[in-house]
């Protein structure tokens, strides 16, 4: 008998090594999943032609609730459109479609051009989150002169960038057009998305808990306990804080919403239900 138990106390070290060991490993996984998701980007160093101009279109936000993607617009304009000291000798105009709100950006001559804002209209569906995929198609940015000869279009040369964290956006190579045409495409980072999985994990956890607790007591196997009452009201409040954390903030009514936090609700009113039963049952 003592061998067993000396064996059983053994054994004990090695399960706290273990789990320690696997909790280590699941952080250093989840540090390198962000780190790659989120590393350095090459450093764009194109210049515009000399009678032409560079347009950086910049996205900076995704708002899938509005169906739109946030962008900053800007403008390199060549050397034969500027003056020695570097301002506009005419005035320029970059219309960028297909927008959802805002207008064309204008700078007036004289002035040297600054960066912008515009929002693009994008085709998506939120409720799919975390894999919802978001598409601005045939995005066109035209440029143009100003001046008493009318408006004459300027060849532009078009580098798509993004500042976002946790998404991850492509667009097609612009054809050198004007004006030109491309599709953008934005989704979630590996990173951004196992975030998300691992927070449902969470919520999942808190009614296993509850009802582990509260089958213990109706099965009389543990003894009720009034202070638990108030750790079911906990958790059960806690359910739309942990919401709230999802990233990019699923509108109410996404797939999540009916796949886990229902559940979750579910489960923690049934645990609580059935520990108040085993008040029932055992109080004298």
């Amino acid at each position: 008998m003592q061998d067993t138990d000396g064996a059983v106390s053994q054994r004990k070290p090695w399960r706290a090594a273990s789990i320690a060991l696997l909790v280590v490993a699941l952080y250093v996984v989840v540090v390198t999943i962000y780190g790659l998701g989120d590393r350095a980007r090459a450093l764009d160093t194109r210049e515009p032609s000399a009678s032409g101009a560079l347009v950086y279109l910049d996205f900076v936000g995704v708002d899938g609730a509005n169906f739109s993607i946030d962008a900053r617009v800007t403008v390199y304009p060549g050397q034969d459109l500027v003056d020695d000291d570097g301002y506009l000798k005419d005035d320029l105009v970059v219309d960028v479609s297909p927008l959802a709100a805002g207008d064309r950006l204008e700078y007036v001559a004289g002035t040297t051009p600054g960066a912008g804002p515009v929002t693009l209209y994008a085709d998506g569906d939120i409720t799919r989150w975390p894999f919802d995929v978001h598409d601005a198609a045939d995005v066109a940015v035209r440029v143009t002169s100003e001046s008493v000869r009318g408006s004459i279009p300027i060849a532009t040369d078009v580098a798509v960038t993004d500042s976002l964290s946790g998404w991850n956006v492509r667009a097609d190579d612009p054809d050198r057009l004007s004006p030109q045409s491309f599709g953008v495409t934005a989704n979630r980072t590996a990173g951004s998305v196992i975030f998300a999985l691992a927070l449902c994990v969470v919520l999942l956890v808190l009614p296993v808990c509850a009802l582990f607790v509260t089958v213990q007591t109706v099965r009389e196997r543990k003894k009720f306990q009034p202070p638990m009452v108030t750790w079911f009201a906990v958790m059960l409040f806690a359910v739309l804080p942990l919401r709230n954390l999802f990233p990019g903030s699923p509108p109410i009514g996404s797939w999540v919403d009916y796949t886990v936090v229902l559940w979750v609700v579910a489960g923690l009113v049934t645990a609580m239900g059935m520990y108040v039963l085993a008040w029932w049952r055992q109080a004298p």
